[in-house]
This record gives structure tokens, sequence and C-alpha cells, in this order.
């Protein structure tokens, strides 16, 4: 794939670098009139659409639909490493939250999830600059470091193929001096993931699921023992509804979706894309080309793109004017964390949303018979949300949930969710003190 960035006007430098990069998709016409499928599925990001290939791959009649454009949301506007494990908890949290028998459902899918993502690539001929190259999960204070091993041991014990790396390998590996020994999963790695995305969805179609994009679903409303979804031009009736909507529910005052929006609070989390680094630097910094993010409160993260631009992410606690303040201070931090690189220079900052939850799981969520959604991936959807597509076909073909690796549950309000939605800023600066103080207590 090209990257056309520097062709485009000013005005657009809030796009992605993946919509610049990913290779267009034609478009697929609004739902208009009356139709009828098995299963609608409201949503074109990678749950959507990875379910979406599975039922029509299983012969199932599927109809998805889209509100603005395939990819549109966190799907294609995330950093596009390819991670298999969970933030902050590890396989002794997911079967104390879960149980045995959902937990370790789970742990099995996450542990083979990145191999099957890029088998799913191969097998689809998805061009996306996929690269299996692995995942770096470094210790960045030495106190860490007992942790990162224990966490090794456990992601070992529940299938996963990650080793440990003592300090030397892992400095070498990352192109840095400051950090103590590496979690290393071979299995990871990165892609284009607006590419992903929209490659699934041709996949999808191929396969025989309709796709209807500028379809936002206005209401809904019973019929019979299945649902009827309007939109601005037409309407579909389905005997099942999948909503994979995550953190932007459709505008439904009156039906199940609406009570989605409070199960988890939504993360605005900034992505910036470098300029174009010399040579030196691509065999300095990460030269295996590996997927990276460490251990600190305000993860640095980051990976190479196939055009030799170096990805990073960031959160900001106050939004107004992030878009200006981030790049300066996040240059600043990669150039502490690896010197080869400067100077570093941000030629393209735009932002996405994930949804997160207080213990950091995912949910399967039954607002009403009939209409399931799975929300919250934690700012890890490209695994998840890729392999739970089709234990989520398997489900709703034949209502079977001994496949699932979660429980399905109804929709339950975060407490106080106003003063959580704002505690990932508020604890920002903290986490940040609390970072630097961990780096100095070598």
């Amino acid at each position: 794939m090209t990257d056309r960035a520097a062709a485009l006007p000013p005005d657009a430098a809030a796009r992605s670098l993946w919509s610049r990069t990913a290779a267009s998709l034609p478009p697929a016409s609004p739902l208009q009139g009356e139709a009828r499928t098995d299963v609608a599925i409201i949503g074109g990001g990678i749950l959507g659409l990875s379910t979406a290939l599975a039922l029509a791959q299983a012969g199932v009649r599927v109809t998805v639909l889209e509100a603005a454009t395939v990819g549109e949301g966190a799907s294609g506007r995330n950093g596009g490493l390819v991670v298999p494990s969970l933030p902050r908890i590890g396989p002794a949290d997911v079967l104390a939250k879960l149980g045995e028998q959902h937990g370790q459902r789970l742990l099995t899918l996450l542990a083979s999830g990145a191999d099957a993502l890029f088998a799913l690539v191969r097998a689809q001929n998805i061009a996306c600059d996929a690269v299996q190259s692995g995942w770096l999960n470094p210790a960045h204070a030495s106190a860490l470091a007992p942790r990162v091993q224990a966490r090794v041991a456990a992601w070992q014990a529940a299938g996963a193929r990650c080793v440990w790396l003592e300090a030397a390998e892992s400095r070498a590996r990352l192109g840095s001096a400051r950090y103590h020994g590496a979690l290393f999963d071979p299995s990871g790695g990165h892609l284009d993931p607006l590419a992903f995305t929209r490659g699934l969805a041709r996949a999808a179609v191929a396969a025989g699921a309709v796709l209807h994009e500028d379809s936002a679903v206005a209401w809904a409303e019973r019929a019979g023992d299945g649902w009827r979804l309007r939109t601005a031009r037409g309407s579909l009736t389905a005997e099942r509804v999948l909503q994979c909507t995550n953190t932007s529910p459709p505008g439904m005052a009156e039906s199940p979706g609406a009570a989605l929006a409070a199960a988890s609070v939504t993360l605005i989390v900034y992505q910036l894309a470098t300029q174009v680094m010399p040579d030196a630097a691509r065999r300095a910094v990460l030269p295996g080309d590996e997927a990276f993010s460490d251990t600190r409160n305000n993860l640095l993260a980051c990976r190479w793109t196939a055009s030799g631009r170096l990805v990073t992410g960031g959160m900001a606690a106050l939004h107004t004017g992030a878009m200006a303040r981030l790049p300066g201070r996040l240059a600043a931090r990669l150039q502490a964390v690896f010197p080869a690189l400067a100077p570093v220079r941000f030629e393209m900052v735009w932002r996405g949303r994930a949804a997160l939850t207080g213990d950091f799981l995912p949910r399967l969520l039954q607002p009403a018979p009939g209409w399931l959604a799975a929300t919250a991936c934690n700012g890890r959807g490209l695994v998840l949300n890729t392999v739970l597509g089709p234990s989520l076909a398997a489900f709703l073909r034949t209502g079977d949930a001994a496949a699932l690796p979660l429980p399905v549950t109804p929709p339950r309000p975060i407490r106080a969710r106003p003063l959580a939605a704002l505690l990932p800023q508020l604890l920002l600066p903290l986490g940040d003190w609390q970072d630097r103080r961990a780096e100095r207590q070598r």
C-alpha cells in the first residue's frame, strides 16, 4: 500500500493515517424499502463483519447496517497493534471474575487469537500490511520485572506462546536501555486496521452477506418473534439482532440499544504518526518490526508502518486543544526512550474511542429476547473482536451458549457513571507521576 499522506490538504490533518493508506472499498448502498434477513447486525466494524463473515459462510442470511462507512469508528482508527492479551489483568483475574467455564474459554480464545487473526488475513487474502513479528510487553521499572515474569508464566499456562526475555535481549529488541526484561509473544504483530476492516467487509459480502452503509438505525420494534429495524429510507425485519456499535450506540431512544450506553465508559485515545524515518532509525529501534506496549500507567505503545513511520498513542487529561499539545509531549517521550529516533516530528494526529469496563473485561449483553450486544474490548479490539465473531455466529445460528467465552447478561449501568467516565482523565497526572517514580527506583 502506498502512503499518500503528503498529497492531502491541511484541513484533513485530523484524518487517520489509515484513511490515507488503506485501499478504498466500493460504497455500499443505503438500505431502501423493506427487506428481511435471518440476522441483522448493527455496526460495520471488525466484530460485526467477522460475525457476518462466519454467518454467511454457514449459509445464514445476514445483513449488516452501518451508520456511516465501514471502519469509520474505532475499528479503523486504532494503532493497529495485534495484541493477544487483555489490559491490566491476567489469567487469574479472568478466572476469578468469569468462573472456570467461561474464563477458560476466553483465555483459550485470546491465547490463540493473534494466530487466528493472521490466518484469517491469509485465508481471505486481505491486503492490510499485516506483519506477524511478535508483541513486546517490557517492564519500564526494575521493580516490575518479577510481575511481568509472573504474567508470562500465567499466560503460558493458559496456552499462549509468550516467553520471558531478560533485560539485555529486551533492550536489543527494543533499541532502548530503559527497560528491564519483557514478555514476548511471537504470535502478535501489527497491521493497517482500516484496510483489515475493509478486507473483512469484502470477504463477508463475497460469502453472501448483505452490507448497507449510510443506514443508521433510527427505531426498533418487535415484529412477531423478531425485530424490525427502521432507517431513514427503509426497514429490515430480522429474527435476531446483534448490536456491535461499541461506544457509538445507534440513535434509538426507545429500544434495547439505548440501554447499552450506560454499561461502559468511553475513553478518548489519540494516535500519532511520525515523519518517514531514516533507515538508521528503523535499524536501531524495534529492528525486528515487533509491536510494543510497555507497563506504564500511561502506557507507551508503538509500531512501524510499511512506509517507515512510527505510530504511537496517548491520552490527554484535558481534551480541549489536545491535538495541538500532545505531539510535543509525546515526541519528547519517544526521544527520551528511543534516543536513536531524534528528532521526532508528528505529521498526523487523529483520535478514536475505546469502551471500558471497571474490570477490563468485555461484555455480552442481552437487553431483550432476540437482541444481543457485544461491547467493551477495553482497547484490545483487534484480536478479541476478530476471534469473537465466529463464536457469536455459532450462538446466533443455534442458540447454544456452550461455546461462548463470556456469559450473556442483562445490561447493568456502571455506578456513578459520570464520575467513572472522568476517572481516566483525572488519574492521568497521578499515573504519570507514578511512572516516573518507578523508573527512578532502579
